[in-house]
């Protein structure tokens, strides 16, 4: 018996044109992890048959969701982003400019775990994928990863890729001491981490009768775009803001190259209050949550990224 290894695995993404139609075309992901994988419960009856055993338990509806991390990259991420996002406004003759925001029409994914050391290749399918929420943590020593966990209609177990060739996607890493930071509009050079957390708030309650105890539709919700700031308390400034519920915006941008960039911008956001603790000895710091929104910013979204490559994504 081969083992298979998770280094000897492949997730692969693929864009569908309804919930239903599985993908044709592949895109192979490097990832850190991804914990997609279905469960279908056992449910309890409650028969009564005058003895003490139980009775045999039936197949309830079927839940397929997880997260992949990916590390961040300018060319790769574009198809996440797309998948979150739905399609970018691109400019640019190289490097071209991709700008997502929300409000656009979000599309459904096929995602495989394809398993090819096993002595018979199995290709692990989700249909009908969302991005159901996009996390990225911004600062400090480790390895800059985003966060898509995602919801799927239905899962497979197949013996054949549904794309026997996928494509391999150039990647450029994105790393965190890249980073700077806006607050305000203004430089912002106390800031230790900022965490960001984008929640597309994804229906899966929507089981149909004659779907086989599988989702027949994933509606998107409103929309939740919140996160921390962790700053050295250096003065009062950032908690001032808090406590008179002033409007303020973050924007952070990783710059590798003129062709390898990330910008993340929340026009429109506020912090929620919290006083910094006396927790040592050493350097204190302040740490505020906020939420994001959008009422009447210019650029009409409550989170706008720009992603800067060499690839126009035609």
């Amino acid at each position: 018996m081969t083992l298979q290894t998770g280094a000897g695995s492949k997730v692969v993404l693929g864009y569908q044109s309804d919930i239903d139609t599985v993908a044709t075309e592949g895109f192979v992901l490097a990832v850190n992890s991804s914990s997609l994988n279905a469960t279908r419960t056992q449910n309890t009856a409650q028969t009564i048959r005058g003895n003490m055993n139980p009775v045999e338990p039936f197949e309830g509806n079927l839940s397929a969701s997880g997260s992949i991390t990916v590390p961040v990259d300018s060319i790769q991420l574009w198809y996440l982003l797309k998948a979150a996002f739905g399609d970018p406004t691109t400019s640019g003759t190289g490097p071209y400019s991709h700008v997502f925001k929300a409000g656009n029409a979000r599309p459904f994914l096929t995602v495989e775990h394809q398993f090819t050391e096993l002595a018979t290749d199995k290709f692990f399918r989700y249909r009908g994928c969302k991005i159901n929420s996009m996390a990225l943590s911004q600062g400090q020593d480790g390895e800059l990863v985003a966060t898509f966990d995602v919801v799927a209609a239905n899962r497979t177990i197949e013996t054949s890729a549904f794309d026997a060739s996928p494509t391999s996607l150039g990647f450029a890493r994105l790393k965190n001491n890249q980073m700077t930071l806006k607050e305000g509009g203004s430089a912002m050079s106390n800031a230790k981490m900022v965490d960001m957390t984008v929640n597309f708030n994804c229906d899966t309650s929507q089981y149909v009768i004659g779907g086989g105890g599988i989702l027949g539709a994933i509606p998107d919700g409103v929309m939740g775009v919140s996160g921390k700031v962790d700053a050295l308390f250096e003065d009062t400034t950032l908690l001032e803001k808090a406590i008179n519920a002033t409007e303020s915006k973050l924007e952070s941008t990783f710059t590798g190259s003129a062709s390898s960039a990330l910008s993340i911008l929340l026009p429109e956001l506020k912090y929620t209050p919290a006083d910094p603790g006396i927790d040592g000895p050493q350097g204190l710091a302040v740490s505020l949550a906020y939420n994001a929104y959008y009422t009447d910013a210019v650029e009409a979204t409550s989170v706008q990224i720009t992603l800067t490559n060499s690839e126009a994504h035609a």
